[in-house]
This record gives C-alpha cells, sequence and structure tokens, in this order.
C-alpha cells in the first residue's frame, strides 16, 4: 500500500493516532476518486458489462444452433418452381383412331394345332360335336351327317360293337390314334394316317383319332363318351378342307 505524504511511519503510537492514519488515508483515496479517478473505474466498469453482455448473447446464439442440428430438421431450402410447359417441349397430338393396328378378318374357325405353323390346307372346313352308332356318319358333309340306311356307302366312320373296348370302323379311308401330347395339326394327323392308318382303330374316351374321309379330308376325332349296351359313340370332331379345294 503507498502511504500518503505527511503520513507518520511510527504505527505503535496508540489508538489515537491509529484513527488519525485512518481518517488521513481516506480523505486522501477519496480527493482521487474525486478527480480523475472516479471516471476511470466507470469506465472499467461499463466496459466489463459490455464484455459480459457480448458473451452471454454468444452463448445463446451457440445453444440455440445446437438444438436446432440435434433435433434433425433440414435447413429450408428453396421453394420448387413450378413446371413451366413451354420447358417440357412440344406437346405430341393424341394418336388418330386410324392409327391403330387393325385386326385382318379370319374366316372359318382357327385350326387347333400344337406345334409349326398354319400351311394353306389347315382351313377348318367343320367343327363341333357329333353322335354316330352303327350305321356310320357322313363326315364330309357340311355340317356332318348320320347315315340312315343300309349298305352305308357315303359313312367315313361308324361302331361296329358295343363293347366298350370296341374299335371304331373307317369305312373309306384310314384312322389312327393320335399318341399326344397336345392337339394335333392337320399336316400331322395327315401324316399319321398315312404312315400309321388302319381300318380298325380303338380310340379310349378323351383319346384323339385322325382319319381320312371318302373325298381325301382330314378329320381330328376325340372321344367324350361311349354307350356299353349300344353302338353310340359322342365325340367332337374338326374336319379341315383338302389343299386343292378353297372352303365353301
Amino acid at each position: 500500500m503507498v502511504m500518503p505524504e505527511g503520513a507518520p511511519s511510527d504505527q505503535a503510537g496508540g489508538g489515537d493516532q491509529r484513527r488519525t492514519l485512518w481518517r488521513r488515508m481516506s480523505h486522501h483515496y477519496h480527493h482521487r476518486l474525486d478527480g480523475g479517478g472516479r471516471g476511470a473505474v466507470l469506465g472499467a466498469v461499463i466496459g466489463l458489462v459490455g464484455v459480459l453482455l457480448t458473451i452471454a448473447v454468444t452463448t445463446v446464439v451457440t445453444l440455440r444452433a445446437t438444438d436446432g442440428s440435434r433435433s434433425g430438421t433440414p435447413p429450408a431450402g428453396p421453394e420448387p418452381r413450378a413446371s413451366n410447359p413451354v420447358d417440357a417441349g412440344p406437346v405430341s397430338p393424341p394418336a388418330s383412331p386410324s392409327a391403330a393396328p387393325q385386326a385382318s378378318p379370319t374366316t372359318g374357325d382357327p385350326t387347333p394345332s400344337a406345334t409349326g405353323n398354319a400351311t394353306p390346307g389347315d382351313s377348318v372346313r367343320w367343327s363341333g360335336p357329333v353322335r354316330f352308332d352303327d350305321e356310320g356318319i357322313d363326315l364330309d358333309a357340311k355340317p356332318p351327317t348320320v347315315r340312315m340306311d343300309w349298305p352305308v356307302f357315303d359313312s367315313d366312320v361308324r361302331r361296329i360293337s358295343a363293347a366298350e373296348d370296341a374299335p371304331l370302323h373307317a369305312e373309306q379311308g384310314y384312322l389312327a390314334r393320335w399318341p399326344g401330347p397336345g392337339t394335333p395339326t392337320r399336316q400331322q394327323c395327315a401324316d399319321l394316317v398315312a404312315t400309321q392308318g388302319n381300318e380298325r382303330v380303338h380310340i379310349p374316351v378323351g383319346r384323339i383319332g385322325c382319319l381320312s374321309t371318302s373325298k381325301d379330308r382330314v378329320v381330328m376325332l376325340t372321344v367324350t363318351s361311349f354307350k356299353d349296351d349300344t353302338f353310340a359313340v359322342a365325340a367332337r370332331v374338326t374336319v379341315w378342307t383338302s389343299p386343292d379345294e378353297s372352303e365353301s
């Protein structure tokens, strides 16, 4: 501590001397503060308050930024711009109905086929269910016609026995059982009849037979039922036109 001028150096003089010394020191420092010292202290206090405010504001901003990053809220980006029809380029006009592909008209029923492409002779002349017995059926007629007279000159196929395993009899051509699988084409049926045809062949229910007629047409015959106590046969047939004839 800096002693004021005129202060006694000997402090062992008693209580009065101490009180006198205290009054002198208080008067000395009070005089200095009343002068330029009080302004310096006030400036220091104001500067200290400013520093503290700056630190407080910085801390608050930092804490808010930290809380925002923890919440996972993405920063707001620029608003999406509405698409401009000009930017998308010219709009193609709708296709006219005439531009759609047109299916070409067909004549006759589609020919059953397991493999291969259709040939000109694959045109179907007639297709549907039939019934016949021991007098047979004419498959060249359109539609096929059951024969009611004897002898059966125009019959193409008939049943010659009432037994369930009795063979069918080809009257004018030849008959063969299709080994499968699938459904044969006209050419496949014709090849089967030419290589394995016989006059009498047993065709079980659900199986397919290939037959040639009196006018060289090829027929696919699928047996659907036999009646044990009669000669009746139910079948579904497909009659193809021959390659050298036009459909009539």
